[in-house]
């Protein structure tokens, strides 16, 4: 059935129902129709995920489920977080429904090895992505990529997959460089592969078309970023050609003692560039008052220090204003 077993717990232990075991299970269309404003949610035809636990009789398969350890209940609401939720219950929703011969690739495959998406684009409708050695096709809620497999699968948690290696190679080859880079780094981090092994396998494995985007991706990739944020921001410095950033450089003021250690920093313009996120105030349970005071001092430092400091925030990433800025303020001091 639909509903899968703890150990798939790649996408999260969304509960995903056919419409044909809700009429087995005794749900009438009208039935069915009611529960989707009560404990359903459609997430494709015929498919649908449950969102609650209620108490109408009727939908007491339903509740069991939901009710069942492990389970994981969506609860996003909105913004990028939900649609984040909402692309790992589409993956999840194909769990037994991967066409014949086909592996989850792409973003689909990112989830599946337990890494984040990067970011989304607006408006852009979310779908599964295959790959198949026979054909492909666009649907809805499914893109299949018709590309040679060659071996280049695993089975993960029961999900038969591009393999992490094949995995980076299509979204270098198929998605933005802001992107790639990402998704390359946080692999990195982890240390679920190298640069080296990466850039070894994507000899080893040309693409026909696209392959300067497979090398640019290989050129930017830096394990020292520490987030999608600072990845995005390294590629903006790259688009926009500011010279000069390295990651994670340790600021000492004169009599050598530490100062700071930035997410960017131009040393020679003395130019530093933070990515101000909301999150990093609530880290490892810290006051955010306290931490936001801390911050404010540490900034007070670098700024004493000669530094001119430039907070990016995360819709900063999408727009030139503030890199363009940067830009200037970096050529004009370096002079």
């Amino acid at each position: 059935m639909w509903w899968v077993a703890p150990l798939r717990n790649a996408c999260g232990m969304f509960a995903c129902l056919s419409s044909a075991e809700l009429s087995a299970a005794g749900l009438s269309s009208h039935q069915l129709r009611i529960a989707e404003r009560c404990c359903l949610r459609r997430v494709r035809r015929g498919v649908y995920v449950v969102t609650s636990v209620c108490d109408e009789p009727t939908h007491r398969f339903i509740a069991d489920i939901g009710a069942a350890a492990g389970t994981t209940l969506p609860c996003e609401s909105a913004g990028a977080m939900k649609r984040n939720e909402d692309l790992h219950i589409l993956v999840r929703s194909y769990v037994d429904d991967c066409p014949d011969g086909a592996a989850f690739s792409h973003r689909s495959a990112l989830i599946i090895h337990g890494l984040p998406i990067p970011y989304f684009d607006n408006g852009a409708p979310l779908c599964v992505e295959f790959v198949h050695p026979e054909f492909g096709v666009r649907r809805s809620s499914a893109h299949i990529r018709k590309r040679p497999l060659d071996g280049n699968t695993e089975v993960v948690n029961d999900f038969r997959v591009t393999t992490l290696p094949q995995t980076l190679l299509d979204v270098a080859r198929d998605y933005p460089l802001a992107f790639s880079v990402a998704a390359v780094d946080e692999a990195l981090r982890r240390k679920l592969i190298s640069i080296r092994e990466f850039a070894d396998y994507c000899a080893h494995n040309p693409v026909r078309t696209r392959q300067g985007r497979v090398d640019a991706v290989i050129a930017n990739a830096d394990a020292r970023r520490e987030s999608v944020a600072e990845s995005i921001a390294a590629v903006r410095f790259v688009e926009y050609s500011i010279a000069g950033f390295e990651p994670q450089v340790v600021v000492r003021d004169e009599k050598g003692d530490f100062v700071a250690r930035t997410d960017f920093a131009n040393p020679k313009a003395h130019v530093v560039a933070e990515f101000d996120g909301a999150g990093k105030y609530y880290l490892d349970g810290a006051d955010p008052k306290r931490a936001f005071e801390l911050e404010r001092r540490r900034e007070y430092s670098l700024r004493n220090l000669g530094f001119q400091v430039f907070r990016i925030t995360w819709k900063d990433l999408f727009r030139g204003d503030l890199f363009l800025r940067i830009k200037d303020t970096v050529k004009r001091r370096s002079r």
